[in-house]
């Protein structure tokens, strides 16, 4: 018999794959996975509904979460280049004229008339080596999305993705079409967008429930999906909001993903090692780094009485840093280790983190790396109870 312990952990184990991995197929190996969100499918969908106002599609063999993330601030690195973002519309549009399976030369023939028939494309040049690189990028993001899968002839034989590279070679993927329909996640058809910003566009209606759900919906969304949430660079309305029904936001969010939630005077933000897609620190030479930046970052705005830290310093902190890193690594994200590589590497880790930002006369570091120089949790919340009543808001976050 199910009981409700059993019903909770169903529940918050299916939300926490579908955070990480929005798009499961059985193709792509996700048949587990995709049963425990079909075994909880009313619960799951309920939760996603009335804390994200994420749409979630579950299919026999296709589970399709449509996520749709607050702005916040974005970097080069996380994102495919502009080319090889209209590639892969490109290859999803081809793929709506393809059978069951597909090569890649027909692929790219057929990117190849679309980019020819449309006056604001760039044409796709399959003679041209660059651009064969990034259609086969294309091509295998799509096989870990779960569209393409490539086929067991590929395996004894020279016709892969390098193969095409080369110009010598022409890969069979099996084509899944219900993936590759459900592929995109905006709430605005591209067709009807007309402007970028237009796709993620939600309609609220103008009444005050409806503003008051969009305004939990908004926090949830920013605890869930981003490194930290500052009060200060959300509306004032939503940080009133968020104060007084954090009790109920945090039991929430416990409800389906069994995560922590720390409060701290600046902010707030989902305590939960296994969801974050930056992992930090690990055994890899540019978290180190990061790591050690951030540790000397904390113990110098713990010295000084503002939270920029002024070019100077910051080059002799480099200097440090760099020289600890060479003590164990002769190369840094496949580049020599130097104080530009290091830095560069380092503090752009940091900054996705929402550790530190550029200022204009150095590096502002921001209030969630007070946690590296005093890790105890000052207010963590489960129940919507402080285990630190007597904790004041000078003390959070370890802030001067």
């Amino acid at each position: 018999m199910t009981t409700p312990e059993t019903d909770k952990e169903g529940l918050q184990r299916a939300v926490r794959i579908l955070l990480a991995k929005p798009l499961l197929t059985t193709s792509g190996g996700d048949g587990a996975a995709i049963s425990l969100i079909q075994a909880n499918r009313d619960a799951v969908c309920r939760w996603f509904d009335r804390n994200l106002n994420w749409q979630l599609v579950v299919d026999r063999e296709v589970v399709r979460l449509f996520k749709i993330g607050e702005r916040w601030p974005s970097f080069a690195r996380e994102a495919p280049s502009q080319r090889r973002a209209v590639l892969y519309c490109l290859v999803l549009a081809a793929l709506e004229d393809c059978g069951e399976q597909t090569v890649i030369s027909e692929l790219a023939e057929k990117v190849s008339v679309l980019t020819a028939t449309h006056d604001d494309l760039v044409n796709y040049d399959p003679d041209e080596y660059r651009e064969r690189q990034d259609f086969v990028a294309v091509l295998r993001l799509l096989v870990a999305h779960g569209v393409l899968t490539p086929t067991r002839e590929m395996a004894t034989t020279k016709d892969d993705e390098t193969g095409y590279v080369r110009a010598d070679g022409n890969a069979l993927y099996d084509v899944n079409h219900r993936a590759a329909g459900l592929i995109l996640s905006s709430p605005v058809a591209p067709s009807r967008a007309g402007h970028p910003d237009q796709l993620t566009k939600e309609a609220f209606p103008d009444t005050p429930e409806a503003q008051i759900r969009r305004r939990r919906i908004e926090l949830t969304r920013r605890l869930v999906d981003t490194p930290v949430l500052y009060f200060d660079e959300v509306p004032e309305d939503q940080v009133s909001y968020f104060h007084s029904q954090r009790y109920l936001i945090c039991r929430e969010i416990d409800t389906g993903l069994g995560s922590q939630i720390e409060v701290r005077a600046e902010g707030a933000a989902l305590i939960d090692d296994e969801l974050t897609d930056i992992p930090f620190p690990k055994e890899q030479i540019v978290q180190f780094a990061a790591l050690a930046y951030a540790e000397a970052l904390a113990k110098e705005v713990d010295a000084s009485t503002g939270r920029v830290v002024p070019e100077a310093r910051l080059a002799d902190i480099t200097n440090q840093v760099t020289t600890r890193v060479e003590r164990l690594a002769k190369t840094i994200a496949s580049e020599p280790v130097t104080e530009s590589s290091v830095r560069s590497n380092a503090l752009e880790m940091l900054a996705m983190l929402r550790l530190v930002e550029r200022a204009n006369d150095g590096l502002r570091v921001l209030p969630a790396l007070g946690r590296y120089r005093n890790p105890t949790l000052l207010e963590t919340e489960k129940t919507g109870k402080s285990s630190h009543s007597d904790v004041t808001e000078d003390d959070l976050w370890g802030d001067s």
